[in-house]
C-alpha cells in the first residue's frame, strides 16, 4: 500500500471514530509509519487518536507528536486535581487500599506504588487520564515479583493458543528471572500484535513486555 492511500485510510478512521476529535491533528505517512502532529483537548483524546490509527490495516508504527491543550474553561488547579485523582482511586474496588500514591506538577500526574497485575496498573491510568486538567501521566507503579518464570512462559503460550486472533506457533516467548517478557515473531496486522502483548500482560507478576513482534 502506498503512503498516500494509507494516509487517506488513517484520516477516514479518525473522522469515523466518534471518540476522536482530530480537528487539530495533522497526519503524514512514510514507509507505513504514521506521524501525528498538532494538539487535542485531553489526555484521553490523545490516547484515542493513537488507538484509532493502530486499527488501520497496513500501519507498521505510530509517532505521536501531539500536545494536550486543555481549554481555558477546563483548567483545574493541582490541589483540586490531586484530590480528584485520589478519590477516583479510593472508589476503585479492584485496587488494594493505599497501594498507589499520586503526585502532581502542573497537570502532570506521577503514580507510584505496587500491584500484582498489569490490568490493575493499566486501569489506574485509564481512570485518571479522563480527568479534566490532566496533561500527562508518568506511571511508575511496579508489578510485584513472580515466583517461577517457566510457569509464566507456559501461561502466556496457553493464553495465545486460546485466542482466535493470534497464531501462537509464530510467536516466541522468553521470560527472565525479573519478570520481563520478550516476544518475537510475525503477525498479519497491528491488532494481532496488540493481542499478543495483551496475553502476556494478563499473567500475574509480569513486570515488563518487550514486544518485538513484527507485522508482515
Amino acid at each position: 500500500m502506498n503512503s498516500e492511500r494509507l494516509r487517506k485510510y488513517v484520516v477516514e478512521e479518525l473522522a469515523f471514530d466518534p471518540r476522536v476529535d482530530a480537528s487539530g491533528i495533522g497526519v503524514s505517512v512514510d514507509e507505513r509509519i504514521v506521524r501525528l502532529t498538532g494538539h487535542v483537548h485531553s489526555l484521553a483524546d490523545k490516547i484515542a487518536v493513537a488507538q484509532a490509527v493502530e486499527r488501520v490495516k497496513g500501519v507498521r508504527g505510530v509517532v505521536l507528536d501531539v500536545e494536550v491543550r486543555c481549554p481555558p474553561d477546563a483548567h483545574v488547579s493541582d490541589e483540586v486535581l490531586v484530590k480528584r485523582a485520589t478519590d477516583v482511586l479510593a472508589w476503585d474496588t479492584s485496587l488494594p487500599k493505599g497501594s498507589v500514591k499520586v503526585t502532581i506538577d502542573h497537570g502532570c500526574l506521577t503514580l507510584t506504588g505496587s500491584v500484582d497485575w498489569q490490568f490493575q496498573r493499566s486501569e489506574i491510568e485509564n481512570d485518571l487520564r479522563c480527568l479534566a486538567g490532566v496533561i500527562d501521566i508518568d506511571n511508575q507503579i511496579e508489578i510485584r515479583a513472580i515466583s517461577c518464570k517457566q510457569d509464566v512462559k507456559r501461561s502466556i503460550k496457553d493464553a495465545m493458543h486460546r485466542r482466535a486472533d493470534v497464531q501462537a506457533s509464530n510467536i516466541r516467548v522468553d521470560v527472565d528471572e525479573g519478570g520481563r517478557v520478550t516476544l518475537k515473531g510475525k503477525v498479519d496486522d497491528w491488532q494481532a500484535r496488540n493481542a499478543v502483548e495483551d496475553a502476556a500482560w494478563l499473567i500475574a507478576g509480569v513486570k515488563d513486555v518487550d514486544n518485538r513482534v513484527r507485522i508482515r
